[in-house]
C-alpha cells in the first residue's frame, strides 16, 4: 500500500507515504507539493474508490435512566440486603429501640443543659449496636451537635491508644450545617473572631491550654503555612518548627502527649472541643465510639490504659453528676498537669458500644443502671410488621410494581415468625432486615410462588 499511486478529487494525484488507524487513513504526498493525512475512502483510481467507507458510529442501546426516586429506592434495598440501613433512613428503619431512643434524646438534652451525659450500649453481634450509633448520629445532628463517630480496631485504632482515638475523632468531625469534615472548619471559624478566643481563654482552667494558644497563634499570623501547621497539630498532627514563629511570647509550648499517661489530657481536649462548639452557636460535641470486641481482645497489660481512657471521658462528661469515679484516680502526665474537664461552658455527650464477653469493660462500676443499654434478643410483632410495610413500599418503588394481596399476606404472616425468631435466638436484628428483603424478592421474582409454602418455610426456620 505504501508507495501506491492514488488520486484525490480535490488535491489531485499523489503517492501514499504512510498508513494510520489500521489502514483507514493515508498520508499522501501530492504532485503539487502538498502532504495531507486523509481517510482512505476519499481516494480513487480509475474512477473507483480504493477503500470502502466505514459505517457511521452507531450509539449502543442505552436504556432510559432510572427515575431518581426509583434509583434511591434501589440503593436502599441493596443496602438492606446485607442488613445495613443507610444513614438517612436509620430513624424510620429502627426496630425495638423506642426506649433507647428516648433515653438518647434525654442524654443529649442533659449534655446541653448540664455539661455532659454518657450512655453505654451492650449487645451481641447483629443486635443493633452500630445501628444505635448511627441513630445517635442523626439525632445529634438534628439537635445541632457536632458529631465525632469512630470505630475501634485492634490493629489500626486499638482502645489503649487515647491519642490515636482523639486524632481519628478530630479528623471525622461532622457538622449539622455543612458537609465539611474535621476540626478545621471549627478552628477557622473561631480564629477570625477574637472575641470568641478571649471567651475561651477566660473559661479554660489550664495554663497555656493547647486550643487557646493555638487559636491565638493562628489569629496573629498572616502566613497560611503557619496557620495550616497549627491546624494540623490541634487535629492530632505533628509539631513542626514552622509553628515556633507564631508562638506568643513568654508562652511555653503546650504539648499534646502521644504516649504516657495521657488519658486525662485527651478527656480534657474533648471537653475543650465541646466548649468551642458551644461558643460557635452549636449545642456541643457528641462523641461516639463503636468499640465492638476490641477491648476484650487486648492483652492484659494493655487493658489498664484502655480502662483509664473510658473512665476519664466518662468522668469529664459527668463530673459532679456521678459518684462512682473520682478525679484523684486519674494519674497526671509526668511532664504536665491537666484538669479533667473545662467545666462551665462544656457540653459533651459520650456513647460507646461493647460486645458481650467475659473480659468486657466493668460498666456497672462506672455508670448508673439507667445509662447502660442492654440490647436483648426481643422484638415486638407489631413493630416488625410496621418495618415490613416500610420495606415493601421501598421494594415496590425500587422494582416498579404495585404491591398486591400476596405481599400483604407475607407482611402480616411473617411479622410474628420473625419476632419469634428473634426472641428464640434464631435471628439477629440484622438477619431480620436481610430476610425482610429476601421475602419480597421471592414474591417479585416468582409470581406463582405459594404464599402459604413460603410462610411454612419461614416457620420451620424459627422452630
Amino acid at each position: 500500500m505504501i508507495g501506491q499511486q492514488v488520486e484525490h478529487p480535490q488535491f489531485g494525484k499523489g503517492q501514499v507515504t504512510a498508513v494510520y488507524r489500521n489502514g483507514s487513513e493515508w498520508l499522501v504526498w501530492f504532485e503539487n507539493g502538498l502532504r495531507f493525512r486523509r481517510p482512505a475512502s476519499e481516494f480513487i483510481r480509475d474512477g473507483q474508490p480504493l477503500a470502502e467507507p466505514r459505517p457511521a458510529y452507531a450509539v449502543p442501546f442505552q436504556p432510559a435512566p432510572m427515575p431518581q426516586n426509583q434509583l434511591e429506592a434501589r440503593q436502599l434495598i441493596e443496602s438492606l440486603r446485607v442488613g445495613i440501613a443507610p444513614a438517612q433512613h436509620v430513624p424510620e428503619l429502627t426496630i425495638n429501640l423506642q426506649a433507647e431512643r428516648e433515653s438518647l434524646i434525654r442524654g443529649l438534652n442533659q449534655a446541653h443543659q448540664h455539661g455532659g451525659a454518657v450512655r453505654a450500649v451492650v449487645g451481641e453481634y447483629g443486635y443493633g449496636k452500630s445501628h444505635l450509633v448511627e441513630l445517635t448520629t442523626q439525632e445529634a445532628l438534628n439537635r445541632n451537635f457536632l458529631v465525632a463517630a469512630i470505630s475501634l480496631d485492634l490493629q489500626e485504632l486499638p482502645p489503649h491508644r487515647p491519642f490515636a482515638i482523639y486524632r481519628e475523632a478530630m479528623r471525622h468531625l461532622r457538622y449539622p450545617d455543612t458537609d465539611e469534615r474535621g476540626l478545621e472548619p471549627l478552628l477557622l471559624k473561631t480564629a477570625v473572631h477574637p472575641h470568641t478566643i478571649t471567651q475561651l481563654q477566660e473559661m479554660t482552667p489550664a495554663t497555656h491550654d493547647p486550643f487557646t494558644v493555638g487559636l491565638q497563634a493562628m489569629a496573629n499570623t498572616t502566613s497560611s503555612r503557619q496557620r495550616q501547621a497549627w491546624l494540623n497539630w490541634l487535629m492530632g498532627g505533628r509539631r513542626v518548627t514552622l509553628m515556633n514563629k507564631a508562638m506568643p511570647r513568654d508562652v511555653k509550648f503546650p504539648s499534646i502527649y502521644t504516649i504516657g499517661e495521657n488519658a486525662r489530657q485527651m478527656a480534657y481536649l474533648f471537653t475543650a472541643v465541646s466548649t468551642l462548639a458551644r461558643l460557635n452557636s452549636y449545642s456541643g460535641l457528641c462523641l461516639l465510639v463503636d468499640e465492638a470486641e476490641s477491648y476484650s481482645l487486648l492483652r492484659p497489660y494493655q487493658r489498664p490504659k484502655a480502662t483509664l481512657f473510658f473512665q476519664a471521658v466518662i468522668y469529664a462528661a459527668l463530673r459532679e453528676q456521678q459518684d462512682k469515679l473520682r478525679e484523684e484516680q486519674f494519674p497526671q502526665h509526668r511532664w504536665r498537669h491537666y484538669p479533667m474537664a473545662y467545666g462551665p461552658g462544656q457540653s459533651l455527650f459520650f456513647l460507646f458500644t461493647v460486645t458481650r464477653s467475659d473480659n468486657r469493660l466493668p460498666l456497672a462500676d462506672w455508670l448508673a443502671e439507667d445509662d447502660i443499654f442492654n440490647l436483648e434478643p426481643d422484638a415486638d410483632p407489631q413493630e416488625v410488621g410496621q418495618f415490613l410495610q416500610r420495606i415493601l413500599v421501598y421494594h415496590a418503588q425500587a422494582y416498579g410494581y404495585e404491591p398486591g394481596e400476596r405481599q400483604a399476606q407475607i407482611r402480616r404472616g411473617a411479622a410474628e415468625h420473625l419476632a419469634m425468631g428473634v426472641r428464640h435466638g434464631r435471628f439477629s436484628m440484622r438477619s431480620v432486615v436481610r430476610l425482610a428483603v429476601e421475602l419480597f424478592d421471592l414474591l417479585y421474582l416468582h409470581p406463582t410462588y405459594d404464599v402459604a409454602t413460603l410462610l411454612d418455610e419461614l416457620r420451620a426456620q424459627v422452630r
